[in-house]
């Protein structure tokens, strides 16, 4: 995994937003869903998968997890700051 405060890739799914340059994106978290708006030039997709481009922030005490900072407030909780497992993380070329 990379250092700290890099950009870093994570799983999601995305679909089409009220604008032309945005994107509905929804992250599944062991069946719990988060989900923001997000511009279309933070998502890749590769081999059928999508990503969103998040700031890695590091460890936060859970084992196997990472606190990303996602570019948007996420409607669940108002925040931008998201535990995520490592296996949903992907580093950014």
């Amino acid at each position: 995994m990379p250092a700290a405060s890099h950009q870093v890739w994570l799983s999601c799914k995305a679909q089409h937003g009220m604008f032309s340059s945005e994107r509905a994106v929804e992250i599944d978290l062991d069946g719990k869903t988060i989900s923001l708006f997000a511009d279309e030039s933070l998502i890749k997709e590769y081999l059928g998968n999508k990503y969103l481009l998040v700031t890695l922030i590091g460890d936060n005490g859970e084992p196997e997890h990472k606190t990303v900072l996602l570019p948007s407030e996420c409607f669940e909780t108002g925040w931008r700051w998201l535990s995520i497992p490592e296996r949903m993380l992907k580093k950014a070329a």
